[in-house]
């Protein structure tokens, strides 16, 4: 079940991302290069096992700590301050387009949320604009599964 889920998350992103790229892109040349990116996204998604981290793996990175990882939490600012994943970076997901150029381009960006389907559209945003973005599978609640603490 767990598998058909991920690839409805993917699916939806994927099938929506033309109708985003219309309305991120406005003269053709700049539509022509995103639609392309967005292209190049859709068809890498098989072969990176759909962009997902685990939640595991994620904790194992931050204990080791990883410098160059980023945790970007792409839930609204009124949630991220009632609690969210020590260190992470706030960036909701209506704002992760006009905010690009404060997130790292050198570094394994992983995307948290309270749902999937947000973090994938994020993961394809910064994806398209070729940052190393990952969905962390299940993100911040999956995060206090682990007897994890989140900070305020």
């Amino acid at each position: 079940m767990r598998s058909a889920a991920r690839l409805l998350i993917i699916g939806v992103a994927v099938m929506l991302m033309p109708g985003f790229v219309q309305a991120q892109c406005p003269g053709k040349c700049e539509r022509a290069c995103l639609q392309a990116a967005a292209d190049a996204f859709a068809r890498s998604v098989p072969d990176n096992k759909m962009f997902l981290m685990s939640v595991e793996d994620l904790a194992r990175m931050v204990d080791e700590g990883n410098t160059e990882l980023v945790i970007l939490d792409v839930r609204p600012a009124q949630v991220y301050a009632k609690g969210h994943i020590k260190g992470s970076m706030s960036v909701p997901l209506p704002m992760v387009v006009e905010q690009m150029g404060g997130i790292p381009t050198q570094k394994k960006i992983a995307v948290v949320c309270s749902m999937d389907t947000n973090s994938a559209f994020a993961v394809a945003i910064l994806r398209m604009h070729g940052r190393d973005a990952w969905i962390v599978d299940g993100g911040v609640i999956a995060w206090e599964g682990l007897g994890r603490e989140l900070t305020k």
